[in-house]
């Protein structure tokens, strides 16, 4: 005889999302420096894979993928109007390549001198919003 089936389930199933461990960097006792020491998860993991995007041109590092890091190099010697109009889509590319990041957008971006510039964004992750502040090199 087969038992009768009853509703066990009374909310649908949710799909699985493992962690995103990461190593991470901590800060270490001096407050001054950081070390690569233990895993991170959750808005921390998203944070320093930003970090790491906007600080490695694509391409150049053995070990990453191709398609990691941004495209920089497009800028050094071009003008501060050609950076300014082609930055967002820039960095639109390179960080919405990880799936744990839905949108971004520019808050700022500030001429710091001859060649550089700060940009001053915010990060929506599928663990909250974060916001990412960096300096780029436009010149060498």
């Amino acid at each position: 005889m087969i038992p009768p089936l009853h509703n066990t389930l009374a909310q649908p199933l949710q799909p699985y999302r493992p962690p995103s461990l990461a190593w991470g960097y901590v800060q270490t006792m001096d407050g001054e420096t950081s070390r690569l020491d233990g895993h991170v998860d959750g808005l921390e993991a998203v944070r320093q894979t930003v970090h790491a995007i906007v600080h490695t041109e694509r391409g150049t590092v053995p070990f990453m993928d191709y398609d990691d890091g941004i495209e920089m190099e497009q800028f050094i010697g071009r003008s501060y109007g050609y950076f300014l109009a082609k930055i967002e889509n820039v960095l639109r590319e390179a960080i919405l390549r990880d799936d744990r990041v839905r949108d971004m957008e520019i808050l700022e971006i500030a001429h710091t001198g001859p060649g550089a510039a700060y940009v001053d964004m915010r990060v929506y992750s599928i663990y909250g919003p974060l916001d990412v502040g960096f300096d780029i090199a436009i010149a060498r």
